[in-house]
């Protein structure tokens, strides 16, 4: 074991999905109109339209799964962390986002935040804050308050 963990846990839950549903409702909307695309005519735009659509609506039904899930478990160590069961080491983290109340965690060599690493605290949100912005300063990480990008 990599560090020593403390008797600290925060819940921590995935961000709220509104604005990223609303973001591909609409395009699935407008695009599934009626429109006078005839497939024998124009055979290509008119299934890769039809692509297009299933594909948003997978989007959609994984953002409501991944938003539906029950919450998950921060353990704070002295070196790492461990985010729903999943160990991620201080060195192992490029830099800590936080966008509101939304807290990504960047892991070294990738560019996007995944999907995993990016929750909010559903209890007690300005202590969790506290208890993250002492522990990248310990760890020598960088806090960076602004959007960041991350999988749907």
């Amino acid at each position: 074991m990599t560090g020593d963990f403390l008797a600290v846990t925060d819940r921590i839950k995935a961000p709220n999905p509104v604005k990223v549903l609303i973001s591909i409702l609409i395009p699935i909307s407008i695009m599934s109109l009626p429109t006078s695309l005839d497939p024998d005519r124009h055979f290509y735009l008119y299934y890769s339209r039809l692509v297009w659509i299933g594909l948003s609506i997978a989007a959609c039904l994984f953002i409501l799964i991944y938003a539906l899930r029950k919450e998950g478990r921060l353990q704070w160590g002295t070196d790492s962390l461990i985010i729903r069961k999943e160990r991620i080491s201080a060195s192992g983290i490029k830099v800590i986002y936080i966008d509101g109340p939304i807290v990504g965690i960047l892991p070294a060599g990738k560019r996007i935040v995944p999907v995993n690493l990016c929750f909010r605290f559903t209890e007690d949100t300005a202590a969790g804050r506290k208890r993250l912005m002492n522990w990248a300063e310990e760890n020598e990480i960088r806090l960076k308050y602004k959007k960041f990008v991350r999988w749907l």
